[in-house]
């Protein structure tokens, strides 16, 4: 369920990021298909927060920096960053291709870490997007690592959305490819999600909890060295499997 206040509340942060200027509250109300009395709470509380700031009375106005400090703050202690980021980071490093870490939220797979290639060519995507479970190697990694019954449970509830021509299109075509990835030791998608594409990931516990790694990039660059790929994430996948528990802060 969505709490819709907090969700507008979001997309006016949002908002600034895709847009970084000042901007009108009845601007922001068209931009964002609000009524302007709603958008004017929000943005009232946010000031009254010290989240925003208007540069003249009743004029435009964008966001302190007391947001940018809060995120700072919660990210440096970050229990994913702190323990996973130096091995995402060595596997970008090894084989040259953005690396990503995510997990199964709802219907989707969100990127929590993406450490991207520095290649011309590769493949990027923010942190805290989702992508479709049955177009998204990471999903399909993850789902062959839950016992029987929570898969089976996702697997009935998902929305074969046509992403591209070779997006999988039903439940037997997705477990079908799952178990081909349970054969094959790593699971992958092929232009599924977006053309031209390739995925390789696997599954792993950090936490008592199941996430995906993900090695992503051009499908011309990935299909040559895929095997290779997989070898570098297998034994990636094994370092962080070590960690076997957070520890949190004294």
């Amino acid at each position: 369920m969505t709490v819709r206040t907090a969700d507008r509340t979001l997309d006016i942060f949002e908002s600034f990021a895709r847009r970084p200027r000042p901007i009108t509250v009845s601007d922001l109300a068209r931009e964002l298909s609000l009524p302007t009395s709603t958008c004017f709470s929000l943005v009232r509380t946010l000031v009254d927060r010290g989240f925003l700031f208007y540069l003249r009375p009743r004029g435009p106005f964008y966001p302190t920096r007391r947001l940018g400090i809060v995120a700072e703050g919660i990210a440096q202690h970050d229990p994913i960053a702190q323990h996973i980021l130096p091995f995402l980071k060595a596997l970008r490093d090894k084989t040259g291709e953005t690396v990503i870490l995510g997990k199964i939220q709802g219907m989707g797979t969100v990127y929590l870490e993406v450490v991207e290639s520095s290649n011309p060519i590769r493949y990027t995507m923010g942190v805290g997007n989702v992508r479709e479970l049955h177009a998204s190697s990471m999903g399909k990694a993850i789902l062959a690592a839950m016992d029987e019954e929570e898969r089976d449970r996702i697997l009935s509830r998902i929305k074969y959305t046509r992403l591209t021509g070779r997006t999988l299109r039903n439940r037997a075509q997705l477990e079908a490819s799952i178990e081909e990835g349970r054969k094959r030791g790593y699971w992958t998608n092929i232009g599924e999600s977006s053309p031209d594409v390739m995925g390789i990931a696997q599954a792993v516990r950090i936490f008592g909890d199941l996430y995906g790694v993900l090695i992503v990039g051009p499908e011309f660059r990935i299909e040559k060295k895929k095997k290779a790929y997989a070898e570098v994430l297998t034994a990636t996948i094994e370092q962080i499997s070590t960690i076997r528990e957070y520890v949190e802060d004294e």
